[in-house]
């Protein structure tokens, strides 16, 4: 649909790394066309690690990012996240983010399969889902 109609997809992934499950899943522009690139993808530090990280990152083509280098406020030096990326190298250099990517992604799991349980147990029907933090509720005609 994109290559039909000329737009480009952002793909919100903040909570991709966040699997219940030990699958390899690839953001969207890993599965780009490079002839015609069409995907955005957009990940978050805020949502793997704390709210308060207020970094995150594109994956896209070059011919898609290049117009996000010649923005002004990100290229100038006086970005506000220039602190909080440095701080990120050495969790990211350390290996503990993968480490507490794990650790969360269980944490999480292990949380969902009880809320899923007892959302069961009151009579709703809840999307078990593979990852991230929302579970997607049905009721059964009694709300």
């Amino acid at each position: 649909l994109a290559r039909t109609y000329r737009f480009v997809i952002a793909a919100d992934e903040a909570y991709q790394l966040l699997s219940f499950e030990k699958v390899e899943s690839k953001p969207l522009f890993y599965y780009d066309d490079p002839a015609d690139p069409r995907v955005l993808s957009i990940g978050t530090f805020s949502k793997l690690i704390g709210p308060g990280i207020k970094v995150g990152w594109v994956q896209a083509h070059p011919q898609l990012l290049k117009p996000l280098t010649s923005v002004g406020w990100i290229d100038s030096g006086n970005n506000p996240v220039i602190f909080s990326s440095c701080n990120l190298v050495h969790f990211l250099e350390s290996g503990a983010l993968a480490a507490h990517i794990e650790h969360v992604s269980k944490d999480l799991g292990e949380r969902c399969a009880l809320l899923c349980k007892k959302l069961r147990e009151v009579g709703l029907e809840p999307r078990q889902p593979k990852g991230g933090y929302f579970v997607f509720v049905q009721s059964k005609g009694k709300m």
